[in-house]
C-alpha cells in the first residue's frame, strides 16, 4: 500500500526531475507564477507539466526551480524585510520601502542561508503524476504532496518514522512557493540529515 493509498489521497503525488527538453505533450506555463501550471496542473489533472528557463516568467522562479542561483540575497533580503533609502529607487519593492516579513535583512539571510543555490543545467524542470514517472522510470529528485491539515498531521508522524537524529523530522522554511517546493527539498534530499519540506506557505504565490 503506497502513502497515498493509506492517506485516501484523491489526487496522486506529483513527482518533480529535470530532462533534457520539454516532453511532447507536456503542458507549458504561460502565466507569472509557475505553481498553478506546473504544480497544482499535475496534482489535480493528472497531467505531465514542464518548463524550461525561457517559459519561467517570475525571477523567483529561476531559482526556485533549479534554473541557476538566487542572483543577489542581499537584494532578497532587502525585498522581503527594509530597504534602506538609498537603494529604493532601484528595488521592486520601493514603495513600501520592503514587504516586512523580517525585521530587518539580518534576520532575512539567515533564514535565505538554508536555501540552496543549483546551477543552471540548460535542462528542463517536470512535474508528473508520481506512477507515470516511476513507470518510465524518471529521475526523480522531489515528491510532493497537496493535503489538508488532517492529512499532514499523519505525513508530520511517517515523516520520522525512521529518523535516528535529534529534533523534528520536517522543517518550515518561509520562501517562495517554488523554492519549498523544489530547491529546498531538493538541497535536503542531498543532506546528510534530510527532512521533509511543509511548503506553500507563500503569500503571493
Amino acid at each position: 500500500m503506497t502513502i497515498a493509498e493509506l492517506l485516501k489521497m484523491e489526487c496522486e503525488p506529483v513527482a518533480i526531475y529535470r530532462a533534457p527538453s520539454i516532453p511532447e505533450g507536456a503542458h507549458i506555463p504561460s502565466g507569472h507564477c509557475s505553481i498553478p501550471p506546473l504544480f497544482l496542473m499535475a496534482f489535480r489533472n493528472g497531467k505531465t507539466c514542464a518548463a524550461d528557463r525561457e517559459h519561467v516568467f517570475c525571477h523567483g522562479g529561476v531559482s526556485g526551480l533549479g534554473f541557476g542561483p538566487i542572483p543577489s540575497r542581499q537584494r532578497s533580503a532587502w525585498s522581503c524585510s527594509v530597504v534602506p533609502e538609498e537603494v529604493r529607487k532601484d528595488m521592486h519593492h520601493a514603495g513600501s520601502g520592503g514587504q516586512r516579513e523580517y525585521v530587518d535583512s539580518d534576520a532575512a539571510l539567515a533564514q535565505m542561508s538554508e536555501i540552496k543555490d543549483f546551477p543552471d543545467l540548460k535542462d528542463t524542470i517536470v512535474f508528473e503524476p508520481l506512477s507515470v514517472a516511476e513507470a518510465k522510470g524518471a529521475p526523480i529528485e522531489v515528491v510532493s504532496l497537496l493535503v489538508d491539515p488532517t492529512r499532514l498531521s499523519a505525513l508530520i508522524i511517517l515523516a520520522g518514522y525512521d529518523k535516528k537524529t535529534p529534533g523534528s523530522a520536517v522543517k518550515i522554511l518561509h520562501a517562495h512557493a517554488c523554492q519549498e517546493i523544489y530547491v529546498i527539498p531538493k538541497g535536503e534530499g542531498e543532506s546528510d540529515d534530510p527532512h521533509a519540506i511543509l511548503g506553500m506557505t507563500d503569500l503571493y504565490a
